[in-house]
């Protein structure tokens, strides 16, 4: 009997050991697996950010070079010869910068009805908004030069600015955080402060500063970068005309200086506040 026992005792040891080596191989591979695909996703994003690097590097360092020359002749020529790209660049910061401004203002209200409050017809109207986002750009400038013609907008800075001051896709994603704050929240501090105004400065806005940093970003390229508005809204009229339009005319041996400049208030965006853009995509996974 004593046998039996020390033989069943062993047999069980022998289990528990084969489960554990098992165990330890299956977590072994799984930590194989998540190296090697680690080591698998760095080389490929590096070989991404050196293939879109490059182009942006050899711009800056070409624009120090002028006729065979090291220095900073090709933003002399830029600044002080040619008048002009000044003129277009400033067009282009009222531009990105009033239409990100109004873009934003406009949104967050109309993210908030969608996100909190009930009304008949809500989820249809926001289904409107989906599929007017999911439409091709390409599909909007028509009505949008009806729109501009009728009220006579044409030929003006208004026709470069309006049209993107409405986003679909701001509205969306400022309603998808705003769905994440608590209706608690919300009720509380309207019940503290009895006001509307002070109950979307201390509970919404917070809340959603994420999103408004990530949707001023890319309001302020999307119309930092405007080609076809420009040349099909505002054609007759030069001097409104944006950089983005402007730069594929000026002289040859600037051109390396005038993309560098282009690049710089967009490329400084994203280094100011990428913490901010990397944690609103992720947080929210959007």
């Amino acid at each position: 009997m004593a046998n039996d026992k020390i033989a069943v005792k062993a047999r069980k040891s022998d289990k528990s050991g084969s489960l554990r080596s098992a165990a330890h191989k299956t977590a072994g591979a799984a930590r194989t697996k998540r190296k090697i695909f680690g080591i698998v996703r760095l080389v490929v994003l590096s070989l991404f950010a050196v293939f879109f690097a490059i182009p942006v590097i050899t711009t800056a360092i070409r624009s120090f070079s002028f006729e065979g020359r090291i220095g900073l002749k090709q933003y002399w020529e830029l600044f002080v010869t040619n008048f002009t790209y000044l003129d277009y660049f400033w067009n282009s910061v009222i531009y990105a910068v009033s239409t990100t401004v109004v873009c934003i203002l406009i949104s967050i209200p109309i993210g908030f009805l969608f996100a909190k409050v009930r009304f008949r017809g809500r989820d249809g109207l926001f289904f409107v908004f989906i599929l007017v986002m999911m439409l091709p750009f390409q599909a909007t400038l028509l009505p949008n030069y009806i729109q501009l013609r009728d009220f006579n907008m044409l030929n003006t800075p208004f026709a470069l600015s309006v049209p993107m001051m409405f986003s679909p896709f701001a509205v969306f994603l400022l309603r998808q955080f705003m769905k994440t704050i608590p209706d608690s929240l919300i009720d509380a501090t309207l019940i503290d402060t009895s006001s509307v105004i002070k109950t979307f400065r201390y509970a919404i806005l917070p809340n959603i500063k994420p999103a408004i940093v990530s949707l001023s970003i890319l309001i302020f390229c999307e119309s930092w970068n405007m080609v076809d508005q420009a040349l099909i809204f505002s054609m007759d009229n030069d001097m409104i005309m944006p950089l983005s339009v402007v730069l594929s005319e000026i002289p040859e041996n600037v051109k390396y200086a005038g993309s560098t400049v282009y690049m710089f208030p967009v490329i400084m965006l994203f280094v100011m506040f990428r913490e901010a853009l990397e944690q609103s995509m992720e947080s929210y996974k959007l």
